[in-house]
């Protein structure tokens, strides 16, 4: 009982850690963005005035009738690039994620289209992060270990890329906790721990989030029918078609035009072959964001999706791989954002945690060498410069430690090597929450800089 309390408390420690880290400069960083926030929260203000009626800034305005007012601005990078566009109705997106998005802003009074203080727009995705964080520590425990959870809520805490993605109040960031329960509940209901009705309801108000998240009762429903349940599967795929039909429904009653001419300007994302390429290399908000812990998440979740001996492997690997697969055929030439990838977010740290787990059991060389290589990029967030003789020299004495263990089979060497591991992971994570802690929030560009210039003036 003393030790379930115990890993309990920690776990909660751990999210908390997240959480603060999360809310840490909030409205500082990123702010040199596309935030579509801000424009979420005038729409789902409008919304719960208006349901059938919401406003605010649209980024489509080939065929759009409803457009009312353009103008150009020059310091403000989502109007520089597309032009201030009000339409009402507004249906670039189901309305469900704007209107969770705009609640606190609704509550405490703030009105649309006016200014409205980044913590406020964001606060939805800072509590959407808690359930995030709790739900992978609970999927992860019931796909893997106690410790592979452990270790992948820690690095969900705390990899810097995970955090400042977790600020931004878009879409995905409300979708992705909604997708990790629906997924915990399939699992339950599977093995004869709960109803269905939860997998039903969960599955059917994903899309209304975000269109991309129609996908969800397909994929639900062909894990259902791989684990001969086709019965399952079946109302599965009914929950689907019932839930784009009722947004499809939704669509056509507040502007029918409109709705038609929505879904053909998205028809111009398209697909191209370099799109999951991009994914991978191109690590940003809206400006730089060179984190290695991404691209080794990235690479440890393939290296998961392949491994897939076990039930609960296949499982992590049919929903990592299929949302893959729609995020490639979503991610257009110019439409391929960063967001589009968060709710792959918790499928990187689980990888992360699983692997972890691994290189603590083995103590292998070959497990080091990635988090070696790729742990490490936080100093270069910070502009920590180490001098090349000293990471070498780190470098040489880390491995050899490894490699001593590979070759001598000596339970010294094994102690050291197991000792290695552990400070080797703490340091890791106190250097991404060092990172997190330190890193420059102000983000210039060529042109011009938000940070202020103190100007002096001398008297003659």
């Amino acid at each position: 009982m003393r030790k379930a309390i115990i890993s309990l408390v920690t776990v909660w420690a751990v999210i908390v850690l997240g959480v603060f880290l999360r809310a840490f400069k909030a409205d500082v960083y990123p702010v040199d963005n596309n935030d579509d926030g801000l424009h979420y929260a005038w729409a789902g203000i409008t919304f719960w005035d208006r349901p059938l009626a919401p406003m605010t800034h649209s980024i489509f305005d080939e065929n759009n009738p409803a457009l009312i007012w353009r103008s150009q601005f020059m310091d403000y990078i989502p109007i520089e690039r597309f032009g201030m566009k009000i339409v009402r109705p507004w249906l670039d997106h189901p309305p469900l994620g704007a209107a969770i998005i705009a609640l606190p802003a609704k509550l405490l009074g703030f009105k649309a289209l006016g200014p409205i203080p980044q913590m406020v727009v964001r606060f939805p995705a800072l509590v959407a992060s808690i359930f995030t964080l709790y739900l992978t520590y609970a999927l992860a425990r019931d796909l893997f270990s106690q410790r592979a959870a452990k270790l992948a809520v820690t690095f969900l805490a705390t990899v810097p890329y995970f955090v400042v993605a977790h600020r931004q109040s878009f879409l995905e960031n409300i979708l992705t906790p909604v997708f990790l329960a629906v997924l915990i509940y399939l699992r339950r209901f599977l093995h004869k721990k709960a109803q269905l009705m939860p997998v039903v309801a969960l599955a059917f108000v994903s899309g209304w989030i975000k269109v991309v998240g129609f996908a969800v009762p397909l994929m639900l429903a062909v894990w259902a029918g791989y684990k001969k349940n086709f019965k399952v599967a079946i109302k599965l795929a009914a929950v689907g078609l019932a839930s784009a039909a009722s947004y499809a429904i939704y669509g056509l009653a507040v502007d029918k035009q409109l709705f038609v001419n929505t879904l053909t300007n998205q028809s111009v994302r398209g697909a191209f072959v370099s799109s999951f390429l991009n994914a991978v290399t191109t690590i940003e908000f809206y400006g730089p964001f060179r984190d290695g812990w991404y691209v080794l998440g990235f690479i440890l979740m393939l290296a998961l999706i392949v491994k897939n001996k076990s039930d609960q492997e296949r499982f992590y690997s049919w929903f990592a791989a299929a949302w893959l697969v729609v995020i490639f055929l979503t991610s257009g030439t110019l439409a391929n954002s960063p967001w589009y990838r968060y709710p792959l977010i918790p499928f990187m740290a689980m990888a992360l945690g699983f692997y972890a787990d691994r290189f603590l059991k083995q103590n292998s060389l070959f497990l080091a060498l990635p988090f070696w290589l790729l742990g490490l990029t936080g100093l270069d967030l910070i502009g920590a410069d180490l001098p090349s003789s000293w990471l070498r020299l780190a470098t040489v004495i880390f491995f050899s430690v490894y490699g001593l263990n590979l070759l001598v089979k000596n339970r010294l060497v094994g102690k050291l090597a197991k000792l290695t591991t552990r400070v080797f992971l703490a340091a890791l994570v106190l250097l991404n929450i060092y990172v997190n802690l330190r890193f420059e929030t102000v983000y210039c560009s060529h042109e011009r800089c938000l940070a202020p210039t103190k100007i002096i003036l001398e008297a003659k």
